[in-house]
This record gives C-alpha cells, structure tokens and sequence, in this order.
C-alpha cells in the first residue's frame, strides 16, 4: 500500500481504486489482478457484493481519509445505473467515477449514468493488460485534476504540473478522410486491439457532451439521432440535427478537450464509448490508422461545425432583432392611436366647455328661487308651529334638526348610549330620540312623559315623540334642500374652475360639515354600503369647498361603485363564491384627523376588490379608467381631477390597496393654498 501526502496538508490521504465484483468469477476480479500493482501511489481493493464494500473502504484506513478515484463493476451485480446509484450513497464513493467491466455487446441500463457522468470508461471482455492498465491510470489522473488540481499528489501520482489540464497527446495526428470513412477505420482499428466493443443503446434525451465541459470520450454513433445545440446570449440555439455526424465529441479534441455543443440524443440510438485513451492507443499500435488521418478529420469537422454554428446564430439574432422592430412598432402605432384618441377627447370637452357656460347660466334663475322657497319654508313652519299651542317642542326640534352639525358614527353611538339611561334601556326609543336631535335629559325626560298623552290638540292620536320625529325631520330636509340648492349654485359657478379656478379661498372652512354635505348628497349612491364616520375635532381650514367636495364626492362615489360592481361580478360568476371582503358587511369609513398643528387628513377607506398593483399608479392619469366595458362606464377623469385639486391646495394625494382594503389618503394644509403660486401657473398655462 501506498501512502501519499495531499498537498502539504498533515493528513495522509491514501489512492484506492475499488474493483465490486458480484463473486470470483466476475471479470471484475481479473480486472483487479490485471491492475494490482500496475499503479503508480494506488492500491487495489475487491469487494465481493454491497455487503463488502463499506469493510472494504474501512479495512486498511479510516474512510474519512480514502481517496476512491475510481470503481471498477459489472453487470453481473445487476441494472448498472441501479448499481451506480446504490454504491454512491457510500460517502468516499460520491465522486468517484466508474469503469464498468462489461461482457455484454448490448448495454440499455446506463443511460442514468452517462447523463450525470458517473460512467467514466467502459472496457469489455476479453480486455489487453496493457490498455486496461493504461485506462485506470487516466480515470485516476482525470479525477486528481478535478478535485486536487494544484495538490503535490497530482503532480506525483498524474505526471503532470499543477494547473496543466490532462491532454490526449497528438491523438488522431494527421487524420485526412471523411467523416464515415475514419469512422470505419477507428471501429476496425479499436475492435482489433481492444477486442468487440459493446455496443450501448440510450433513450431520447441523454446528454452525451455539455457545452464548455471536459470531454474525456468519443461516441461512435452507428444509428439514431443526435442533436448539437450551444447556448448563446439570445437562447438555446439549435445548431446541428440531421448534419451532426457519427463522431460525437471528436471537435472537442481540438479545443483543449472542453465541448463546443451540448450533444443529445433525439432519438433511440446505439453507439460505442471510445475513452480518449482507448483511442489513442489503438490509433498507436494500428497499422491502418496514423495520426495525421486524425488531425485532418478533425480539422475538417471543427471548420464546418463552427461555421454552421456561426450562420445559426447569426441568423437566430436576426431573427430576434426583427422581432425588437415589431415591438417598436407595435408601441409606435398604440401611441398614436392614443394621440388621436386623446384630440377627440379634448374636442369633445372643448365643445362641453361652450355648452356648460350656457346650461350655467340658465340654472342659475331656478336654483336660486329654490333657495328662497326654502328658506321661505323653513321660517313658514317655524312660525307655524311656534302660533300652534303645545307645539313650542317640535319647533325646538325642527330648529335644532336643521342646524346640526355632523357627527361621526362614534359620536352617534356615544350619544344613544346616554339617552338609554333615561330610556331604561330600550336601545330602539333612544335612537330614535337621538334621530330626533332631542338628547338633552330634561327634554327627553319630558318627550317621554308626553308619551302617554298627546299633547298636540283635541283628537290627535299622535305621540309627542312621533310630532318631535316629524319636526326633527322636516329640519333635516329644509338643510338638505338648502345644502342641495347651495351645491347646485357652487357646481354652476365652479364650471369655470377646471380651466381657471378660483383665487380665493375661503377662511374658516369647517371640513367635517364640508364633508358631511357630501354624504347627504351621494347617499342615493351607496345603496348596500355602511357609510362609518370617524370624525376628530379638526381646525377650520383655509380652501375652496366647492372644489374640495368635488374630491369628496369622486372618492366616495368611485369606492362604493367599487364595491357594488364586485358584488354583481361575484354573483354573477359562481354565486356561492365570496368577494375580497369575505363575510364582512360591505363599508365605508371616513376618517379625519390632524396629524400635526399644520396639516389636516381624510382617508376614506373601502373594503372593495382592490386596485391591482400594476394599475395603481396609473389610477390619477388623465382618461385613464378601470371601468372599460362595464354598463357605468368612466371617462377617467375624476380621480385625475381630484388629483390636481388637491395640488392646487398645496396638499398630496396617496393611495394604498390590496384586495379586500383600499385607503386614499389626502392631506391638506390649515393654511391653504399658496394663491400666488397658483396665479402664476395657471398664467403659464394659459400662455
């Protein structure tokens, strides 16, 4: 036995090539004898059967230092690419390679093997000394420079200096003939030195060489297919199929021995394994093979496999810069399609324009006697009701009804809870008392006693609460009258804004109340949605309300129709599905709060199907809608209009949403707007 320091490292590291033979008459066992000795720094060890090998490895050294470039097997012991993977479990034998000892001529268990590289060599039966000899050692100095490339052990054991790959030598030197005629010369040549080569038969898919790895064999391919393709920058380039020839990895050899292609099989073929080694040494003892037939086979077929590599791709970059072109052009003609749609666009709003001045001024007679009448009314009932005996509570009322100011969902709830103390408990008599802006103790106190009698002339059958309710009620419809005819008149004189808005804001403006108007007036609108308040006491702002209600009414209106399309989409698709939401009650919540002394914020929150992620940047684009053939269908306006309103206030504008939650975020200074600084855009744009 032999013992060989690794690279200067203190561990002695041992060389072992390991024959696993299935009894003593294996031929794998003659192959041991033939080699015993034959090594240079390696010994030979036989196994007989799995059982054996572990005791084998571990006999003579401690596992962890064996060094097992190679293992030497046989049918016999059964499938071989079963053989191979059980015997790679054994940790020593992981990267070792095998050299099968075959007395089959027909091999269809290796194809597993020869795609992952673990089959290094095969040798068949009968076998000379000498070759066999010379094949083991090329196994083990392969597999040095593999894993120990700049160890003094490669040097020592493989014959060569660090960092000098293994090479052929002048194999196939002076090589001139066709491709089928060397072919028929090697097959000759091989098979009277070495003995008939089996002949291996591997199934469609099977890597014989790999683009830029070492190729230490020849494949002689006497039927079936092999494809040659090489990975360029543009993809996997087929280069070669019906024009690859019979000799695959012959090119290699003259380049250094690193593959040019990947070669693999498309088709069942058969075919014989030629280890460089067996090659070079039949070409060296057979007469009727020299090396200059080789190099000029070889040259041949390196000169027209890289031409042919070369048109290929050429041609595959081509076809890839044309396709490029399509897309530019494709582009090109989308945005110009969108040009024209968007002049058709601005016609039709610069049409609009000229209609809306005269639709304005024709709404502004009507909408203004309607809020005369509407205050006329109010001041009517109120004198009404005040000459009416017993009717000074419902006076109160409708009074107080009318100008209440919003309260948030919370505050709501809050104020039902301190009237059902009064009400011993009943949830129902307090709301509706609260809907009757009646919460003062004293006055609910007398409401309920005026419960049990009426109080409101002779023959009446009507409850005090019942007159209050009405009261609260007409309150609340003389402010929506007056709220709605106020809107009306701000829309009219706000058609001028979104080509030149206004320059003064208003001081002092209330944004809960700015907010609540909108409410009432989108409340048609929100059909099958909970509307939660969630209102902070916020300072008074310095804005245009008319166009801040606007923002409003585009963010409630898009977040509910959002919500209600899901619901029609969901039904309609498969009925017992459920939206983004879940189970959860379809809702919107408003809520403000000042985030510092400077600012103010407004996020309304829905709990609709979301906005996909690659869209939400584009939501605030002009004419941009998600709305595209749906019966309501959007110009894709409004939330670009919201958008530059809220600029003009100097605020910003976020949103955020996922499926099941989408919030939209606007932040508005106390201060206002910077007046001056609108002036000079709007001057700019106008030039």
């Amino acid at each position: 036995m032999s013992v060989t320091r690794v690279g200067g490292d203190s561990a002695d590291y041992m060389l072992h090539i390991l024959a696993v033979a299935a009894d003593e008459n294996d031929p794998v066992c003659q192959a041991a004898c033939d080699i015993e000795g034959e090594l240079r720094n390696c010994d030979v060890r036989v196994a007989f059967g799995f059982a054996q090998v572990e005791r084998a490895l571990a006999s003579q050294c401690d596992t962890d230092q064996c060094l097992v470039p190679g293992v030497l097997i046989s049918p016999r012991l059964g499938n071989v690419d079963e053989v191979v993977t059980r015997l790679r479990k054994f940790g020593v034998l992981a990267r070792a390679g095998f050299i099968l000892i075959t007395d089959k001529m027909r091999h269809e268990d290796v194809a597993r093997s020869v795609h992952d590289g673990s089959l290094v060599s095969v040798v068949a039966v009968p076998w000379t000394p000498p070759a066999l000899v010379e094949q083991i050692s090329a196994v083990i100095s392969r597999w040095l420079f593999k894993y120990f490339p700049d160890a003094e052990i490669t040097r020592v054991t493989a014959g060569f200096d660090a960092g000098d790959e293994p090479r052929a030598g002048d194999l196939l030197y002076g090589l001139d003939t066709p491709g089928e005629q060397v072919q028929r010369v090697l097959l000759e040549g091989i098979e009277r030195i070495l003995g008939p080569r089996p002949r291996m038969v591997l199934p469609e898919g099977v890597d014989l060489t790999r683009q830029g790895e070492s190729v230490d064999a020849v494949y002689l391919v006497l039927s079936g297919s092999v494809a040659l393709h090489r990975s360029s920058q543009f993809g996997d380039v087929l280069l070669h199929h019906a024009t690859s020839g019979p000799l695959i990895g012959l090119l290699s050899l003259a380049r250094q021995q690193r593959a040019m292609f990947t070669s693999t099989t498309t088709t069942q073929v058969e075919l014989v394994r030629l280890s460089i080694e067996q090659l070079e040494y039949v070409l060296q003892h057979s007469p009727d093979t020299s090396a200059n037939l080789a190099v000029v086979a070889i040259q041949a077929l390196t000169a027209r496999l890289v031409r042919a590599e070369y048109l290929h791709i050429e041609n595959h970059e081509l076809a890839e810069q044309l396709e490029i072109e399509r897309k530019n052009l494709e582009e090109t003609l989308a945005q110009l399609r969108s040009a024209r749609e968007q002049l058709v666009e601005q016609t039709k709003f610069a049409m609009l324009g000229e209609l809306s001045a005269g639709i304005a001024h024709e709404l502004n007679n009507p909408v203004a006697a309607l809020q005369r009448a509407t205050e006329h009314i109010a001041s009517d009932v109120e004198t009404v009701l005040g000459a009416c005996g017993g009717m000074e509570d419902a006076a109160q009322a409708m009074t107080r009804a009318r100008d209440a100011r919003p309260r948030s969902t919370a505050q709501e709830r809050a104020l039902v809870r301190e009237v059902m103390a009064l009400t011993d408990g009943d949830r129902e008599l307090a709301k509706r008392l609260v809907g009757a802006e009646t919460t003062n103790p004293d006055l609910v106190r007398e409401v309920l006693r005026g419960q049990k009698k009426s109080r409101f002339g002779r023959g009446s059958d009507r409850s005090s609460l019942e007159v209050i309710e009405a009261a609260a009620g007409i309150g609340r419809s003389v402010r929506n009258s007056t709220v709605a005819a106020g809107r009306i008149t701000n829309l009219v004189s706000s058609l001028k804004a979104y080509a030149r808005p206004d320059t003064s804001p208003v001081e002092g403006v209330d944004l809960d109340e700015n907010i609540e108007d909108v409410l009432r007036l989108t409340a048609h609108r929100m059909r099958g949605v909970e509307v939660e308040r969630r209102f902070a006491q916020l300072p008074p702002i310095r804005a245009y309300p008319a166009r801040l209600e606007q923002v409003w009414t585009n963010l409630l209106i898009n977040a509910a129709e959002a919500i209600q399309d899901e619901s029609a989409e969901v039904a309609q698709a498969v009925p017992s599905a459920l939206p983004a939401r879940g189970n959860e009650p379809a809702k919107i919540v408003v809520e403000t709060s000042a985030p510092d002394a400077r600012h103010v914020r407004v996020a309304i929150t829905d709990n609709g199907p979301g906005i996909p992620q690659e869209l939400v940047h584009r939501i605030l684009e002009p004419h941009f809608t998600t709305k595209d053939g749906q019966v309501r269908f959007g110009l894709g306006m409004g939330m670009s209009i919201s958008k530059s309103i809220v600029d003009d206030h100097d605020g910003s504008l976020s949103i955020v949403s996922e499926p099941g939650r989408t919030t939209i975020c606007v932040v508005l200074p106390v201060a206002g707007p910077n007046v001056e600084k609108l002036l000079l855009e709007n001057s700019g744009n106008e030039e």
